[in-house]
């Protein structure tokens, strides 16, 4: 009888399953933030900085006690400035690393091809820069928010410019994708909003991988505008720059936008020189007020150098992630989404608020110039020439 017994409660034993008689599930001993920038590629020069400024807000994140409880873990991944690899560097994180938040993408073209699988995969992302107006427009839009202000807004800032200083033949070059065609229509329309009376004289979209671009500036030549407008990444920027010096076109008005601006530009001495001499105005989205000031130092303190552009939008991106799972109370990326949508705080680009779709409702931007500054290791600095408040109000 006993052996009896014996032999059922074997033969039960082996009927339990495994995992019934293994040891609890282990929490996950930090909370990940997912980062996904391009520090290669055409944006490598910004996308390292914009880097830099996501570490700081997890070190301070960190310093004041953490996100849950527990240690922010940065996942960093680098989109090379190609909206596939961006993409590829989400679904690793999410599918690998398993985070359910993520500050980026970076660029539009990346963020095009990412939002529909957030939207699937239930993963809210917050961009610091892809200031695409598709974004807003898409299906699953209300996974995707940013930190930055749209091209219309930019657009709109660069039409009264034009405006204002009464330029009436312009030119156009920008890249031939999302950010550079995008910002180009939101000039033009912004200025016939304004009642401009002046001609579009040449519209040209390049492509950033041609490397040579002497065929399109000798159309802007032969057109003979008063102001040319340029949507520029970095590398490409200093190669159009260089032979705009070359074929003599520093004497007229160049506009600039957050693409080319920082010291990136600055690495080769003929492109710096040429900026410096017929760039007029150039815009990026800019922070201001006591949170800035306060993250502008720790920034100088911590890389030796001043925040660039968007370096200070992704260090709200990386705040607003651990605000919302903070509010959220649980790391689960639809409650971290539901969290974004009531999120309210004071950034270090002023004021945290998302609409309907994901995007700021308000902010600031710069307009710039370049000059001359010996102290810098290239010569040359960015310098502000006005702040200018924007909202969806007006």
């Amino acid at each position: 009888m006993v052996k009896k017994l014996l032999l059922v409660l074997a033969i039960i034993g082996l009927l339990i399953p495994l995992g019934a008689c293994g040891p609890a599930p282990v929490e996950p001993e930090t909370i990940k933030i997912g980062c996904l920038l391009d520090t290669t590629g055409g944006l490598g020069p910004m996308g390292v900085r914009i880097l830099d400024g996501a570490r700081l807000a997890v070190d301070e994140i960190n310093a004041a006690g953490g996100v849950l409880g527990k240690q922010v873990e940065l996942v960093e991944e680098d989109g090379n400035t190609d909206a596939a690899t961006g993409f590829d560097g989400v679904k690793k994180m999410v599918e690998i690393n398993g985070v359910q938040v993520i500050a980026g993408p970076m660029i539009t073209g990346a963020s095009l091809l990412s939002i529909p699988y957030a939207s699937e995969h239930k993963i809210p992302l917050i961009t610091p820069s892809a200031t695409g107006i598709p974004l807003s427009e898409m299906e699953g839009t209300e996974w995707y928010f940013r930190t930055c202000l749209r091209d219309d807004a930019q657009g709109l800032v660069l039409a009264d410019v034009i405006m204002d200083k009464g330029y009436n033949k312009l030119a156009t070059m920008v890249l031939d994708n999302t950010y550079g065609k995008g910002l180009e229509t939101a000039i033009i329309e912004g200025l016939n909003a304004l009642g401009w009376e002046g001609e579009q004289v040449v519209s040209i979209h390049y492509a950033e991988a041609a490397l040579d671009y002497r065929t399109e500036l000798q159309q802007i030549k032969d057109a003979n505008p008063d102001a040319v407008f340029a949507s520029t990444y970095c590398d490409d920027g200093i190669i159009v720059f260089k032979q705009a010096s070359d074929l003599g076109l520093d004497g007229m008005a160049w506009l600039g936008c957050d693409g080319n601006y920082g010291s990136g530009l600055f690495e080769d001495p003929k492109s710096a020189e040429f900026m410096e001499k017929a760039i007029v105005a150039g815009t990026r989205t800019v922070g201001a007020g006591d949170v800035y000031e306060h993250f502008k130092a720790a920034y100088q303190d911590k890389y030796g150098e001043a925040p660039q552009v968007y370096c200070d939008t992704m260090y709200d991106a990386v705040w607003a992630a651990a605000k919302a799972i903070e509010a959220a109370g649980v790391y689960d990326g639809e409650a971290i989404r539901v969290a974004l949508t009531g999120l309210e705080f004071d950034g270090a680009t002023g004021p945290i608020a998302f609409n309907e779709l994901g995007d700021r409702t308000a902010g600031t931007f710069e307009i710039w110039n370049v000059v001359e500054d010996p102290t810098t290791e290239t010569g040359y600095v960015n310098a502000e020439i006005e702040i200018i408040t924007w909202s969806m109000e007006e």
